[in-house]
């Protein structure tokens, strides 16, 4: 059972990982993917990312064993169930996530883009992993958040789950409105096509 408490930090790790790698691969490249947001703006936002991963990781690897303290308090902390059913579930989502992410960024290919900018545009990618899915690096973070919270299914994690699910969700309804506006009819029939989600 010890191994299981592993396995949603070693998920992360490699999910983070797998970004990470592509991000600096086309950097290195030459490609520009960031929004090109103003700078006050970009240090907020990167600030209270920075935090929110820090407390993730933080709580990732008190529950995996290797640290004897949570930064978070009591309340936060308690198992609302410990059924092994969800446990491997979760299991299954975190496999699921990643395994989603390497196809999406792998079809991706030099498409990736962090942000909405209409003077960095990327190729319309409508193949592969994208032929069944119109957003399938969105459902992969939604997958390993909902499987890091059955796996540790505390108020801290289906609260942060619940957060990304919501906000992934507003954050593609706007996506979509300026995909409209960039790529016109090509973005249109593609939508008429293949699904938001799977």
């Amino acid at each position: 059972m010890e191994i299981i408490r592993l396995i949603p930090l070693i998920g992360f790790l490699l999910f983070c990982l797998q970004i990470g790698i592509r991000y600096f691969v086309l950097k290195r490249k030459g490609i520009k993917l960031s929004s090109g947001k103003k700078q006050a703006t970009k240090v907020v936002s990167t600030f209270v990312l920075a935090i929110f991963f820090l407390v993730y990781i933080i709580e990732l690897v008190y529950k995996a064993g290797f640290i004897q303290f949570s930064i978070l308090p009591d309340a936060l902390q308690p198992l609302l169930t410990g059924k092994i059913f969800l446990v491997i579930c979760g299991i299954t989502f975190i496999f699921l996530a990643n395994l989603l992410m390497l196809f999406t960024l792998r079809d991706l290919n030099q498409s990736l883009r962090f942000g909405l900018n209409k003077g960095n545009l990327g190729k319309l990618v409508t193949s592969g992993i994208y032929a069944w899915s119109r957003n399938p690096f969105f459902v992969a973070i939604n997958c390993f958040f909902i499987g890091i919270s059955l796996v540790f299914p505390t108020p801290f994690f289906i609260a942060i789950s619940l957060l990304t699910l919501f906000s992934i969700h507003f954050f593609i309804l706007k996506e979509e409105r300026f995909m409209r506006e960039n790529y016109g009819m090509d973005y249109k029939n593609y939508c008429k096509k293949v699904r938001r989600y799977f």
